[in-house]
């Protein structure tokens, strides 16, 4: 792979950042719920790095609870909405160079952007170059109840995403990035449930946001597979359920893995 191709996100996000919130938002008092558990393990005034800020969702309830915070992303029209949300401390940059001194920030924040890059390994080395002794690394991630039909839907797509295009199969998640962060001296901490919350939807719903791309699992998918993948839920969405229109019920919890830089001897 290129020096350029691995710099350069599998997914064009100026190109979906329209729908980005409409998928990816959480409740507002969930929210709020999640910064002031991030802000708590940051510390008090935390300078908080987010790496591929979006739309500020996360950056912005982080900022409410108390921690200074500085978004990049190499996304010009997620910068542009991440300033409609009050944000200024915003760079467009490359996540694999960062520009910023070593052991300047004091926490840095990686919400759903890893699995998106050509060589995270890169960009987690550098995460921790300007993370300084004592700060911690949080990588949050959304858990679906496992019996939910948005956990059973999402694996069918994923199913048939690797069988048809086994080069888009994502890294091992959170083992190798565990994996990858000991070795560049961090160290972990018990996981924490930043937000614990019900929700409700229905087959029909997710088969549509699937099928017009606003699901955050189609993003990087040509046509052709898009095409395939779809075809494979709806069939086992109308074997499993009678009425695909009817709404379920299911728990969502945002949950922060946190690894923290070994302090200097």
């Amino acid at each position: 792979m290129s020096a350029a191709a691995q710099q350069t996100p599998r997914v064009s996000f100026d190109r979906i950042a329209y729908a980005y919130d409409d998928y990816t938002s959480h409740p507002p008092a969930v929210a709020a719920q999640i910064g002031r558990s991030i802000a708590g393990i940051a510390g008090d005034r935390a300078l908080v790095l987010e790496l591929g800020i979006g739309t500020a969702r996360i950056a912005r309830p982080v900022a409410d609870a108390g921690c200074r915070v500085i978004g990049i992303d190499v996304a010009h029209e997620m910068l542009r909405r991440a300033r409609a949300r009050g944000f200024e401390r915003l760079v467009r940059g490359n996540l694999m160079q960062l520009p910023l001194a070593d052991a300047s920030i004091d926490a840095v924040l990686v919400v759903h952007v890893l699995h998106h890059l050509g060589d995270w390994r890169a960009a987690l080395a550098e995460a921790m170059r300007v993370l300084r002794p004592g700060g911690v690394m949080l990588i949050g991630n959304d858990w679906l109840a496992p019996d939910s039909c948005v956990r059973r839907m999402r694996a069918t797509l994923r199913n048939a995403v690797i069988a048809a295009r086994p080069e888009l199969k994502p890294p091992g998640a959170g083992a190798a990035f565990g994996r990858a962060l000991a070795h560049l001296g961090g160290i972990d901490e018990p996981d924490v449930v930043a937000a614990s919350w019900n929700a409700r939807v229905s087959p029909a719903t997710l088969l549509d946001r699937m099928q017009s791309r606003v699901h955050q699992e189609t993003w990087a998918l040509d046509d052709d597979t898009l095409a395939l993948a779809v075809a494979a839920v709806r069939a086992d969405a109308e074997a499993t359920w009678v009425d695909l229109d009817r709404e379920h019920e299911f728990e969502r919890r945002f949950v922060l893995t946190v690894s923290r830089k070994r302090a200097a001897a």
